[in-house]
């Protein structure tokens, strides 16, 4: 169902940069069937939208947790609106 799908802006907080955090985004997302895109920011977070099921949305979290060397503090989460025609999950520049 549609209905269960949102997309949601993640800012990941913690040993996030330099750690193959948007490698292992991006491998999990394709994995997973997620779409959106992941960016380092200049203050050392690094930024995610993604959309899909929230479950899977979740399971993607948990996965990047258990992911060496990165290290996840803590995740600023807020839903967004659902971007149409979103075909994958991309690295930003």
């Amino acid at each position: 169902m549609e209905n269960d799908i949102v997309r949601k802006k993640l800012i990941f907080k913690g040993k996030v940069q330099f750690v193959g955090f948007r490698f292992q985004a991006k491998y999990l997302a394709d994995t997973l069937g997620l779409t959106g895109y992941v960016e380092n920011l200049d203050n050392g977070d690094v930024l995610m939208e993604v959309q899909g099921r929230e479950q899977t949305i979740d399971d993607l979290i948990v996965c990047l947790h258990q992911r060496k060397p990165i290290r996840i503090d803590s995740i600023e989460q807020e839903y967004l609106s659902l971007r149409e025609r979103e075909k994958e999950f991309r690295y930003m520049w």
